[in-house]
């Protein structure tokens, strides 16, 4: 049924359309056209408005023709950078980009899985319930299209993201809770040469703070990171202001706001041999999730794989994905690896043989 020249021709495509978040138009008309050729009802929503983007999600409706669950997949169109001007190549039956750019896998693999799946239903009659196609924007600076998703119409019984990485048969049924911070220091400028008594340093505030933070792996659950940093003018002027971004995640919310509490007393502690003044916003990016073995979407992810002969393997992931948006929103979902490898990363890789098994699976996930 799954077709492996036609799924590789429509990742091809897909790796060759420039897609950046909050740039997703391209992406979005070819895949809205691409449905619409089959004959299934597409429509987008205002979420590019609502974002400041230039496009907003694509949602496709599947009918149903028997009896069964109402479905719903999702992937994100936007990709990190760089990524202009991708092309692929395929050697060895491994798919990476032909120059200095993410291949874009993630999550164009997704994508080409379930266009795979709308090309076959629109042409065998295989037996299944309602199902929808969520194609959303903005994933990668924070889930902001999905977080713009109104699903309330939709009845829908299970949910599968597609979105994770490595082989395909990976389930992600934990996923982190995040908490972001945007910390600035204010001190005073100065002549670094001929009065620097006179200036108080933002940046040695900064990285005080900094230095007295636990960050990387706290423990098998709670990760934590300072990310970006910014400040000063010149090397012969004492920094008037420096500004960081941080983050914390955890699977258990206690670690969680322990760790940014902990975070939070080290934004001050920076102030107190300096003077500097600081001023940060706290606030939570997303919800984590936690799903078991015995939750029915995971049952049912679970009997597919093994259906096509893939052993399950149950994790929990550090990444936060649209996946944590649904489950936050009500919607029982998880996270299903699509086949890619090193993502985000300029060796990014898929192999063809793991397009085909992603596109299987949604075809037994559907199968009534």
């Amino acid at each position: 049924m799954v077709v492996k020249d036609r799924i590789v021709r429509i990742f091809e495509n897909l790796v060759s359309i420039y897609s950046p978040s909050y740039k997703e138009r391209a992406i979005a008309n070819h895949i809205a056209g691409y449905v619409d050729a089959l004959g299934f009802l597409t429509y987008e929503d205002n979420a590019g408005e609502a974002i400041n983007g230039t496009a907003g999600n694509i949602h496709v409706t599947i009918s149903g023709n028997a009896d069964g669950p109402c479905i719903l997949f999702a992937a994100h169109m936007d990709t990190v950078e760089p990524s202009e001007g991708a092309e692929m190549v395929v050697k060895d039956g491994i798919i990476r980009s032909k120059g200095a750019t993410i291949l874009g896998a993630d999550d164009k693999a997704g994508i080409a899985a379930m266009l795979e799946l709308a090309t076959i239903l629109s042409s065998t009659a295989i037996p299944h319930g309602p199902i929808h196609l969520t194609f959303t924007v903005a994933e990668e600076v924070g889930l902001k299209g999905a977080k713009q998703l109104d699903l309330n119409d939709k009845c829908i019984d299970f949910a599968y993201v597609l979105d994770a990485d490595g082989r395909v048969g990976k389930i992600n049924i934990s996923a982190p809770f995040q908490d972001s911070f945007e910390v600035e220091y204010t001190g005073r400028a100065a002549h670094a040469g001929v009065a620097p008594e006179m200036g108080i340093n933002a940046i040695v505030a900064a990285s005080k703070a900094i230095s007295c933070m636990k960050l990387g792996r706290i423990d098998g659950e709670t990760t934590a990171n300072v990310g970006k940093i910014e400040g000063g003018r010149a090397s012969n002027i004492v920094p008037e202001r420096a500004r960081f971004l941080a983050e914390a995640r955890s699977i258990n919310l206690d670690k969680l706001e322990a760790q940014s509490k902990h975070m939070i007393e080290c934004f001050k502690a920076g102030t107190n041999e300096t003077g500097a003044k600081v001023d940060f916003k706290h606030y939570r990016s997303y919800e984590g999730y936690s799903l078991t073995e015995n939750d029915p979407i995971v049952q049912k992810a679970v009997e597919a794989l093994l259906r096509l002969g893939i052993k399950p393997v149950l994790t929990q992931t550090g990444g936060g994905s649209d996946t944590n948006v649904f489950n936050a929103k009500g919607l029982r979902a998880v996270n299903l690896s699509m086949g890619a490898e090193q993502v985000h990363a300029e060796d990014e890789y898929v192999s063809v043989s793991e397009l085909v098994n992603a596109a299987k699976l949604l075809v037994e996930l559907v199968r009534v």
